[in-house]
Formats: C-alpha cells, structure tokens, sequence
C-alpha cells in the first residue's frame, strides 16, 4: 500500500512538473499608428514608434510615422507620459497640450493644431505605458499653416509603439 502511495505521489509530481515546465506561447502585438484621415483609414506603417528625450531638462515624447506614399503624423507631448491620461489643447497648461503634426508628403506643408474648433480640439489619451510601448488613442483638427488654411480632421486614431529613448 505504501508503493502505490509513494508511486501516485510521484506520478503527480511529475505531472505537475511537466505542466508547469510547458512554454507559454508569448503573444507579441505589433506596432501600428492608424487614423482615418478626412474619413479614409490611413496606416502609418513605416517606422512608427515613440522618441522620448529632454531638451534643455524639458522632457518629450514624439509618436510618430509614415505611410508607405510619404505622408507623415508627428504628436508631441510635453513632460512624463501618464497612462490614463489624456493630453488636450483644451488643458489649462502646456505642457498637457499636445502638438499634432501632419503633412501630405515629405515636401508638402506641415498641417498643425487647429484650435478654431473647440469640440475638435486635438487630443491623445494614454491607455497603457510600459518600460518598451506605449498605447493610446487621439483625434482632432489640424490646419495647414500657410495658404488658405484647409483643415484635416483625425479620428479613430490608435497606436501601439516602442519606446526609443534619447539622450
């Protein structure tokens, strides 16, 4: 009676073990910056990913990439990134505002902030932050800075990104 014990005892331990030992399939999310533009859906495929560095002790972080046509999107925030927290050209400091940069081409101008329309006014939440990604949504208007000032709307925007962090 003590063998069966002792073997069942045994034959458990090594099922435990083995269960325990198996490889957890790690699933990796890629990175994407995605919005649509003036209603059409628009991927910033190529190099997306989010600089962090200081200027002058000035902390900032830039999301930004590319389209595979050239077609570029640049947010710029101030200070420490806070997951749940949004950044809106409507806080009372600047350093919660965000800089919204876009541009059709890489030789076009540059489409930024437009704050004549304050239920449109450009802003990003931050859902999650890590020590390598960041995560989160943003929307608004921007208006090219020369000219007769057309204006661009961005919605439905998302990113997951890497972290690159420069001195």
């Amino acid at each position: 009676m003590k063998r069966i014990k002792a073997l069942l005892l045994f034959t458990a331990l090594v099922g435990v073990v083995t269960l325990n030992s198996c490889k957890k399939d790690k699933t990796t999310v890629a990175v994407s910056l995605t919005a649509d533009i003036d209603g059409s859906a628009t991927n910033f495929s190529v190099s997306p990913v989010a600089l962090q560095g200081s200027v002058d002790g000035q902390t900032f972080t830039v999301i930004q990439g590319a389209t595979s046509a050239g077609a570029t999107l640049s947010i710029t925030v101030a200070g420490a990134i806070t997951a749940g927290k949004t950044y809106s050209d409507a806080a009372a400091s600047d350093n919660d505002k965000p800089l919204f940069l876009y541009a059709t081409s890489a030789t076009a101008d540059d489409y930024l902030n437009d704050d004549d329309d304050a239920s449109n006014l450009p802003s990003i939440t931050i859902t999650s932050v890590t020590s390598t990604t960041i995560d989160g949504t943003f929307k608004g208007k921007v208006a090219l800075t020369s000219g007769d000032m057309p204006v661009k709307s961005i919605t439905n925007g998302k990113f997951h990104v890497n972290i690159q962090t420069h001195p």
